[in-house]
């Protein structure tokens, strides 16, 4: 190779290695926004276990008490200071790889403006590689978060005298899986539709989104109040949709082709495949990556592949990964054109790079849930976060972009005597429109609409 096409080559390369860099920074950002707003939400739990505690203190025997209430308060502020101390260090744990990651940026944005052919070839590929150790040393988020508990007065049986500590009860922190804050805009099932199951999602334009109920076979743009904006009847079931550039991609699993729509909604190309196509999504390419099986349930010695397809050609390039595979369903590509694959059988969520090399592997949090991890629907958002519809608890996990567990967006936990959002029982689906926000489908054909990391 040339010595200008070897220092192009790297140029690109490094470029490429400074953009990932940039998002981990937007990434890191808001996680210290959700570390800050914990540590708010500690403060205040802190603040009604106190006036609980001074409000039961009027209660107690007058004479010889208020040592005790001393003595309890000031324990509750000390196991308080560990707890906000834990977080504020995570914080700053973030802070530094932020402030890390801004300097090598300057550096080697910096080293590609002013470095010749030669400076490129002889040291770029060490500053790739020293990019590439830095952001897999981006910090572990908190897997759990505290929640304080005082628990309630006794109720009297007969003449039964209470103790000052029954009075004030006992106190007690408790570690639950972390969940990131949601705001629920809006949920429904739109009138005319009686199908349940909302199968697949992709965005539209203007914060619409396209919706699939029970594998087809027509496509309803929605609204976020519920309008139906347009119906699109293909004739054929489908398992998976995704936009791209102009118009959008259609995956039918019983007729085994990729159908490609154009702006007008026309299918203008038909794809046969050799595998069945299940979950598709498009590169930064205008490629469709397609999720292949030999059969919708699977049988022994099956073969599973993950595919590029040029829409124009309809060539398909099956990449190297079919030994990581079981019987994948749902495919993602991130903003630097990372796979990302959810795989039911395996019970896992594979992150490949864009040659098929496997990055990343996820087989649910190390915290409990009450039934194994189930993945389905997934999905990246701007930030590089990987969401994953878990259909056997009843949850959506968040990955942070290299594919460790970050938290939970909803979750039923008793501890927190919070109920499942309606609408979000049996979550089969999900997508991210164009604004920001989380559409997650169920299986019973209802479309809740969350807002997160606000």
């Amino acid at each position: 190779m040339k010595l200008q096409d070897s220092s192009e080559s790297i140029k690109i390369k490094l470029n490429q290695e400074v953009y990932k860099m940039k998002n981990l920074i937007r990434y890191s950002n808001i996680v210290t926004h959700d570390l800050q707003h914990n540590i708010e939400r500690l403060n205040a739990n802190l603040s009604e276990i106190i006036d609980a505690i001074v409000k039961r203190s009027e209660i107690l025997p007058a004479d010889g008490e208020e040592g005790v209430v001393e003595a309890l308060m000031a324990e509750i502020r000390d196991e308080h200071d560990i707890a906000e101390i834990m977080l504020r260090e995570k914080i700053e744990e973030f802070n530094q790889y932020i402030a890390g990651s801004k300097t090598s940026i300057i550096k080697t944005e910096h080293f590609i403006d002013s470095a010749d052919d030669d400076q490129i070839s002889e040291q770029g590929q060490s500053i790739i590689d020293s990019i590439l150790a830095r952001e897999m040393a981006l910090p572990l988020c908190l897997d759990k978060r505290c929640l304080y508990v005082l628990t309630p007065i006794p109720e009297l049986n007969g003449d039964e005298v209470l103790t000052s500590q029954q009075i004030l009860g006992e106190f007690s922190k408790q570690y639950v899986p972390w969940r990131i804050e949601v705001k629920r805009l809006n949920c429904f099932r739109p009138d005319d539709v009686s199908a349940r199951v909302v199968t697949t999602m992709c965005a539209g334009e203007s914060g619409l989104v396209w919706v699939v109920w029970q594998w087809g076979p027509r496509i309803h743009l929605v609204s976020k109040t519920g309008d139906v904006h347009k119906v699109i009847d293909l004739g054929c079931k489908m398992d998976g949709i995704c936009s791209l550039r102009e118009g959008m991609a259609v995956s039918c699993h019983m007729d085994k082709c990729v159908k490609v729509l154009n702006k007008q909604h026309e299918v203008i190309q038909t794809f046969n495949t050799d595998n069945i196509p299940r979950g598709i999504h498009a590169n930064s390419f205008n490629e469709v990556i397609i999720c292949g099986v030999q059969n919708m349930h699977r049988k022994n010695n099956d073969v599973s592949t993950i595919s590029k397809m040029n829409i124009d050609s309809g060539e398909i390039t099956v990449l190297p990964c079919s030994e990581k595979l079981v019987q994948p369903c749902r495919v993602s590509v991130n903003n630097t054109d990372d796979i990302c694959v959810s795989d039911r059988n395996k019970g896992s969520v594979m992150l490949f790079d864009q040659t098929g090399s496997l990055k990343a592997e996820y087989t649910g949090p190390d915290s409990s849930t009450r039934h194994p991890f189930g993945p389905e629907a997934v999905r990246c958002d701007r930030f590089g976060q990987i969401l994953v519809v878990d259909y056997t608890n009843h949850t959506v996990h968040v990955l942070d972009p290299i594919g460790r567990f970050r938290g939970f967006l909803i979750m039923d936990t008793e501890m927190e005597k919070r109920a499942i959002f309606m609408g979000t029982s049996g979550p089969f689906s999900l997508t991210i429109d164009t604004t920001g926000d989380l559409w997650v489908g169920n299986k019973f054909g209802y479309l809740t609409i969350l807002k997160y990391d606000f």
